[in-house]
């Protein structure tokens, strides 16, 4: 037997319990005939009994139980030959532009215009199902926060970051962002697709780009954010933005200018409302356009099974035709009825989902292990054993492949390593294929300055490991001079003993007096070297403990270091709003864009 053999409906195998039921109650109503053959005659039993006797009986029963089993198994559909089959899935194309100018400060929405746009997007992106969608912001400039992706979580988590302070030149060219727009749906293959504009002001210059836009086949809507009040904007330090006359500025939301405008984008205009009937009105909109025509091959794969079931009628067929005439024909009616047709397979852990679609569920659930063995797929292994930590699976897994991401995804994992040479080459391997990868040219750049800043932390760690050896040998030098004038010094003592000695004994009989004063200046003298002899020591014990100070300190700052760097790297997803600054700051530099005619700067 196949080691891969199952039923895909192994629930028709219950129907075995009544078929045994029905054979035995056939069986033991042929026993009750055969006692009336124990008692009658032979001759007279064909008028007596009705139905047939004896072992044709027994083969009927037979028959009808072997074509019953065979339809039982037929309808349990045996298989054991997989055969792989695409999931497809709807392609419907959204790209949100939101509006990072200073007017979107405003209170006059609380807490303001921004926060406001914020939970709009939220809300608009918890009701979007299906389909892709990408998020752009733009003020001077635009860029790409996150290209189409059906990962919503990615682009929700962004939003917090986004204000007017990451935006390296102040303004509010809404052509920038159609145009930024267009180019995302048109990397992705899309031919149609929709832009909403979150602004609180269009200027009516705009309009020719709206409608080419439109003529594109991409439809632009706006969701006005603000007041036909509007209110003054209030900065950082408590002042009110003023214009280059030095009048406050008081942003006001014009309507009728924003609906316009949506018009010749061949889209809708709503202004936002406390409410969610806004957001619901232009997701409405957004999915009105997917139909079956536009579902696209994606990149997962569900199990099929070959189902065997069918041949089975092959072994019924001749028993049914010997039955033709008798009307046991209806008995196999049900057998007929089966068509081949090749059927999703069915097991118990996965009766709604197969393993791929098992491990999704676990990874957005934060399961990343359990993900890691369920995903057959090396590219999605590598990214659940990347969300577990595990760079150096992830390293292995992508090894072997070539494309653009996998090189990519690869070189993120040995950052993470530290391995940074090698994370800096991989980088390199993606930039040949694509020079234009801003990611892996900011990842790179990064990447090089932490490379610079461990090479100059080894160097002075050199610097300051030799500068130690130096002080320990000029030590051990200033040690053995200061033995070597000891040693002096008692010799010298020992010499003008032996010498005062003499005189002593000479002179003892004439000076009495004199002897003792020798032998006052003689202990004056021995403590006086024992003086300085501990005052040595103390000094050497200080020099060593400075040391050992030094040292430590050493230590300390190095594994402070080390832990900077392992922050370092831990800490790129928790400043998400100081990242995209640097990146807008580098991209705006690499365009070197002019300036828009629109005079706004705010």
């Amino acid at each position: 037997m196949p080691p891969e053999f199952h039923f895909i409906r192994p629930y028709w195998l219950i129907m075995v319990i009544p078929l045994i039921i029905l054979v035995w109650i056939l069986a033991k109503r042929n026993m009750i005939n055969e006692h009336w053959e124990s008692v009658c005659d032979s001759a007279l039993l064909p008028y007596i009994l009705v139905g047939r006797t004896g072992a044709k009986k027994y083969t009927h029963i037979s028959l009808f139980g072997f074509v019953a089993l065979l339809m039982i198994f037929a309808l349990a559909g045996p298989s054991w030959e997989r055969l792989p089959e695409p999931v497809f899935e709807k392609e419907s194309a959204l790209v949100i532009a939101m509006d990072l100018s200073y007017s979107m400060y405003t209170d006059d929405l609380k807490p303001n215009r921004l926060e406001h746009a914020r939970f709009k997007i939220s809300d608009l992106l918890d009701l979007r199902e299906e389909g892709q969608t990408a998020l752009i912001v733009y003020a001077g400039d635009a860029f790409t926060v996150t290209p189409l992706t059906n990962d919503i979580k990615t682009i929700k988590s962004q939003l917090k970051a986004l204000s007017p302070q990451i935006m390296p030149a102040p303004g509010s060219n809404v052509d920038l962002a159609i145009k930024k727009s267009q180019e995302l749906l048109k990397q992705a293959g899309n031919t149609e697709g929709h832009i909403l504009i979150v602004t609180d002001e269009i200027d009516k210059q705009f309009n020719n780009v709206f409608t080419q836009t439109n003529r594109r086949g991409y439809k632009v809507s706006v969701l006005g954010i603000g007041s036909e009040e509007g209110a003054p904007v209030r900065l950082d330090d408590g002042s009110f933005l003023k214009d280059k006359a030095g009048t406050i500025v008081i942003p006001k939301l014009n309507e009728d200018v924003l609906s316009i405008m949506a018009s010749w984008g061949g889209g809708y205009y709503e202004t936002s409302q406390l409410g969610d009937g806004d957001i619901e009105r232009l997701n409405r909109l957004f999915n009105s356009g997917i139909e079956k025509n536009n579902e696209t091959k994606s990149e997962f794969e569900t199990d099929r099974w070959r189902e065997f079931g069918p041949w089975l009628i092959l072994f019924i067929l001749p028993i049914v035709a010997f039955g033709f005439r008798r009307g046991y024909l209806a008995l196999f009616i049900c057998v007929l009825v089966q068509t081949p047709e090749i059927a999703v397979a069915f097991e118990w852990d996965d009766l709604w989902l197969n393993k791929n679609q098992q491990a999704m569920r676990a990874l957005d659930n934060k399961q990343a292990e359990l993900a890691s063995d369920l995903f057959n797929n090396k590219e999605w292994k590598a990214a659940a054993n990347y969300r577990k930590g595990d760079f150096a699976t992830v390293t292995e897994l992508l090894n072997e492949q070539k494309d653009t991401r996998s090189i990519y995804n690869r070189a993120n994992a040995l950052a993470k390593q530290s391995l940074y040479e090698d994370a800096i080459a991989a980088y390199d391997e993606v930039l040949k294929s694509e020079p234009k990868h801003e990611d892996a040219i900011f990842n790179r750049d990064l990447i090089k300055k932490e490379l610079e800043k461990q090479q100059q932390q080894e160097s002075d760690s050199d610097q300051k490991s030799e500068q130690k050896q130096k002080e320990n040998s000029e030590s051990k030098e200033k040690k053995a001079e200061e033995d070597k004038k000891e040693s002096e010094q008692q010799d010298n003592s020992k010499e003008k003993e032996s010498s005062q000695q003499q005189q002593d004994d000479s002179e003892q009989q004439q000076d009495g007096k004199k002897r003792k004063s020798d032998q006052e200046q003689k202990s004056e003298q021995k403590k006086k070297e024992q003086q300085e002899k501990e005052s040595i020591e103390k000094e050497e014990e200080l020099q060593s403990q400075k040391s050992k100070q030094k040292e430590k300190e050493l230590n300390e700052k190095e594994q402070e270091q080390e832990q900077a760097t392992e922050q370092w790297l831990r800490r790129i997803p928790d400043d998400p709003a100081g990242l995209l600054r640097r990146k807008f700051e580098y991209q705006y530099k690499q365009q070197k864009r002019r300036s828009s005619n629109n005079e706004k700067y705010w």
